[in-house]
């Protein structure tokens, strides 16, 4: 089977894309190469990849791009609310308008399956002691997430392919293009490095799921009948406070002071339930934010991986 993977050389991106080739797949990556191809280097000896590097908001290379595949995995995009924040013309350019045109290039060209990566963060705040399925009300808090809630129903009211939206809980672990601005990612380094870690709401919820559990979950989607496949999941490994999880990183990586920060503009605190997804394919996590943590953080100590490989999309 031919798959797109769009934003092939992101953080996930390049995780899906090595474990797709694993697979058997054949995977033809769009991506704008914004910050890096390095991502996608390994996958080229495999002979089953080919890149094209292009703007997925040109409508020719989306054209080209889903012509001939069965499968679209979406998830290029402008990640993260300060990223957003700090281009708001183009996040909404990029992941509002260019998904859409997306998806209906896979309609018109007859592509069979369209996966959308959003995120957990359409719940904004989970009140009380509540954990969000996916039919919880959206309370989306910032730029990114209210540009993926308006994504999620433009395409899930369009007919002509199956669509299967998946809600990442907060992603975290290395991964061949790695990201220092998530929360778990930044405790690692932190912890490598000496630093004490900097928490700020230590008592506000967050899903976190590792970066190879997420992409684990779209093979997952994969897999799976289209009719039992489509619709909206939740995908979670666990849901911890930030405060626990900076507890669980620093014992994980050998110790660490931990300081709570006074004030935090971040509003977010949520619960989510990946139980659907687990139902309808059988998809589990396998990692722990503990486990994810103390990889980072011997790799940052190895001198593998530096902040200067930070890639936010």
């Amino acid at each position: 089977m031919k798959v797109l993977v769009t934003g092939v050389a992101g953080y996930l991106g390049s995780v899906l894309c090595q474990q797709l080739l694993a697979d058997g797949y054949e995977v033809v990556g769009l991506d704008s190469l914004r910050r890096s191809g390095d991502g996608v280097l390994s996958a080229y000896p495999t002979g089953h990849f080919r890149l094209l590097a292009g703007d997925i908001r040109d409508q020719q290379t989306v054209k080209k791009a889903v012509d001939g595949v069965q499968s679209v995995i979406h998830l290029a995009a402008i990640v993260g609310d300060p990223a957003c924040a700090a281009e708001p013309e183009l996040a909404r350019e990029v992941n509002l308008d260019a998904t859409v045109l997306m998806h209906r290039s896979a309609v018109d060209f007859g592509v069979e399956r369209f996966v959308f990566a959003s995120t957990c963060s359409v719940y904004g705040r989970v009140h009380g002691d509540g954990i969000a399925d996916e039919t919880y009300v959206l309370e989306p808090l910032s730029l990114y997430a209210s540009a993926k809630v308006e994504a999620e129903k433009r395409l899930l009211t369009t007919p002509g392919t199956a669509v299967t939206v998946l809600r990442n809980g907060t992603l975290y672990g290395l991964a061949p293009a790695m990201r220092y601005d998530l929360v778990a990612n930044r405790f690692a380094r932190q912890a490598a490095l000496g630093d004490s870690l900097t928490v700020m709401e230590p008592q506000a919820w967050r899903p976190m799921t590792h970066v190879a559990d997420a992409a684990s979950a779209v093979r997952a989607v994969l897999r799976t009948p289209a009719v039992g496949a489509s619709g909206v999941f939740n995908v979670v490994g666990t849901n911890i406070t930030i405060g626990a999880l900076a507890e669980q990183i620093a014992m994980a990586c050998g110790g660490a002071k931990i300081q709570t920060a006074e004030t935090s503009s971040d509003r977010r605190d949520y619960r989510a339930d990946g139980a659907r997804l687990r139902a309808a394919t059988g998809w589990l996590p396998h990692w722990s934010p503990g486990e994810g943590g103390a990889q980072i953080a011997d790799a940052v100590r190895q001198g593998i991986t530096t902040e200067a490989d930070h890639v936010p999309a």
